[in-house]
């Protein structure tokens, strides 16, 4: 006899959010608390994540990958850093497990590094943003480009294979030349990841709340970073990252576009979970020792669009073969024959994608499956 039970998707992913920052930079709206003075107040926090993950009992054993961000994760001293990194052991002894941490240049040192290579920490994210010196303070960092390229060096040597970089475009008095200069920075430290994202002005950044807009430049200095990095030997795998060579895409991040489910712990960690058959989006909302996880019910429509705008950020799109698409390439079946015709949306081995010329107006393409 059948059985009516229903099965949830398992956690494909975590999340674990540290908000603590050296330094609050101009752009940023995640949230983050510049990093206190009392270090009693970082060991509460991570009490509090401990206590959260054990929440979660056994939804989280087959998690297939974490990435600790921040906030600044490299800020927490050797100490806090141990304990963090023990609290999460639990769930990385497993074989092909991608295991990352955001770090900014300034707080890199080989004591973390070799702490981070301990718990088995494989992949690290550095965040750059410019090799111009003088952007750099525009925005609000405190390393320069030396400082940047020297945490580079650093973590290279101290054994890490998998170096990811992020960068930005479209700042403050940003020209061609700007971004051809980063471009002949990479060409010499050839990363082997790279974000590049447009800056967007968020309303809870420094400069949001001060009503600062962005330059206008951002489909020449999208067209110039997509063809500097093809010509570096870069493979382009969504809308702003790229991989140089099939195995060193982010298999994090890829999971937040795949329609994957995933957790988030910590101060402003979302998520994406089926809990009794139903979808919700999670966030963690409160301050940085007394929050709780909302939960907001998908309705089917959500869902579907959700997969949609995710998915078409791929290189690749979506994958129509897999049970759990099907149902959406259906319930959009009539928008997307329409845009196949218009020459936006393609069907290529299995995978519904972007064309060229779709993928330059995503945009425009997700408002009319609205």
């Amino acid at each position: 006899m059948r059985s009516n039970k229903i099965i949830d998707r398992k956690i494909n992913s975590l999340y674990v959010h540290i908000p603590f920052c050296e330094h609050i930079c101009f752009y940023c709206d995640f949230v983050k608390v510049k990093k206190p003075q009392d270090p009693q107040v970082i060991e509460k926090y991570l009490d509090k994540i401990e206590l959260e993950l054990e929440s979660y009992k056994n939804r989280l054993d087959d998690v297939q990958s974490i990435y600790i961000g921040g906030g600044t994760p490299s800020c927490l001293n050797e100490e806090q850093t141990t304990r963090m990194c023990t609290i999460l052991s639990k769930y990385t002894n497993k074989e092909n497990f991608e295991y990352s941490i955001e770090l900014n240049p300034e707080s890199v040192t080989i004591e973390k590094l070799n702490i981070y290579k301990k718990f088995n920490i494989n992949r690290i994210s550095m965040g750059i943003q410019t090799f111009d010196n003088e952007l750099l303070k525009k925005i609000g960092r405190i390393h320069d480009n030396s400082l940047a390229i020297k945490a580079y060096k650093l973590i290279k040597k101290a054994g890490f294979k998998n170096v990811s970089i992020d960068l930005m475009y479209n700042l403050y008095d940003q020209t061609k030349k700007n971004i051809a200069t980063d471009l002949e920075y990479l060409k010499d430290l050839k990363p082997d990841h790279i974000s590049w994202y447009s800056l967007i002005m968020k309303e809870k950044s420094v400069w949001g709340r001060k009503n600062m807009k962005v330059p206008e430049n951002d489909e020449l200095f999208d067209e110039l970073v997509n063809q500097g990095l093809k010509d570096l030997g870069y493979i382009r795998y969504e809308i702003s990252n790229y991989a140089l060579g099939k195995d060193n895409k982010s298999l994090h991040n890829i999971s937040y576009w795949n329609n994957s489910t995933f957790a988030g712990v910590g101060i402003g960690a979302t998520g994406f979970e089926q809990i009794e058959g139903k979808y919700y989006l999670t966030k963690n909302e409160g301050n940085i020792l007394n929050y709780k996880k909302e939960f907001e019910l998908l309705s089917q429509e959500d869902y579907f669009f959700q997969i949609i705008m995710m998915g078409l950020r791929m290189v690749e799109g979506i994958d129509i073969s897999l049970e759990k698409n099907k149902d959406i390439i259906d319930f959009y079946q009539e928008k997307i024959q329409e845009k196949i015709k218009q020459n936006l949306l393609e069907i290529v081995n299995n995978n519904l994608r972007c064309t060229e010329r779709g993928f330059n107006i995503l945009n425009e393409i997700l408002i009319d499956f609205l």
